[in-house]
């Protein structure tokens, strides 16, 4: 998988940042969550186009607009 862009949020939702970094996806139950590392720490991906973890409702336009929060 390529790089994807990734908006990084502060604690009030202000982008501050955009990163480039490989999804690491994890199968969790029927949900497969994609994460980031970001200064040596793990960050959950989310996507402002919808549910990124639900691989049967999940499209490929949700990796337009990835975000993480760090705090």
């Amino acid at each position: 998988m390529k790089k994807q862009e990734i908006g990084i949020l502060d604690g009030n939702g202000h982008l501050y940042k955009i990163i480039k970094r490989k999804l690491r996806f994890e199968a969790i139950g029927n949900f497969c969550p994609a994460f980031v590392t970001y200064k040596g720490k793990e960050y959950l991906v989310k996507s402002e186009e919808g549910d990124l973890s639900d691989p049967f409702r999940a499209k490929e336009s949700y990796l337009k607009k990835l975000y993480i929060t760090v705090p």
